[in-house]
């Protein structure tokens, strides 16, 4: 019985391969910096160029009658703050507003008018421009209607919708009104809402 030899690191023609594979010349790589958030200048103030829509809160340019978000009246154009109320008043003719935070929107709701909030162009003219490329809203969605004596209510349409309407975390049934209060929030599906403004029951 032969001892095979024993492996002293080098090969029979005299080479040292203990180090093959391995390179001696290290380079650190410098850690890349954390780069923080990019920071935007804020908007110039423009508080005093102008004044506030009382019904959205939107900036109104001097010899503006109409405000460029609700298209609400502004009395004498918002450029003296005067004649349109304060920030807690109303748009003219309306005891109520739905106010669409993330569309940057707001809706009056008039006696006599129901307010219809949908896609369909020809159902719902007020409200079809902002929401016809939301498709968890129904072409035909919801109503909000003032009585003579300012209470305010809202209706799913009596064919029901696909995703519902909410009002704070209650589910409506279809045809069955309910009455809305200043700062409910009013949810058309699962992405749209909007919080109701009511004159008289806080400010606005």
């Amino acid at each position: 019985m032969t001892t095979p030899p024993r492996y002293d690191g080098e090969d029979p023609d005299g080479r040292d391969d203990r180090d093959e594979g391995w390179d001696d010349d290290w380079e650190d790589i410098p850690e890349e910096e954390p780069r923080g958030p990019v920071l935007v200048p804020p908007p110039p103030d423009t508080a005093g160029s102008g004044a506030r829509c009382p019904g959205c809160a939107a900036l109104v340019l001097p010899g503006a009658s109409l405000c460029p978000r609700c298209l609400a009246p502004v009395g004498d154009g918002g450029g003296s703050g005067g004649g349109g109320g304060g920030r807690g008043a109303m748009p003219a003719g309306a005891p109520a507003v739905l106010h669409f935070d993330t569309l940057a929107l707001s809706l009056p709701v008039r006696p006599g008018e129901p307010l219809r909030l949908g896609r369909d162009a020809d159902w719902a003219p007020a409200s079809a421009g902002a929401l016809k490329d939301l498709s968890t809203v129904s072409r035909r969605h919801a109503s909000v209607t003032v009585d003579p004596d300012g209470t305010v209510w809202v209706a799913e349409e009596t064919d029901g919708t696909l995703n519902g309407t909410w009002v704070n975390d209650g589910h409506l049934l279809p045809g069955v009104r309910h009455r809305l209060r200043h700062g409910d929030r009013v949810r058309l599906g699962l992405r749209v809402g909007c919080t109701v403004r009511i004159a008289g029951d806080g400010a606005c």
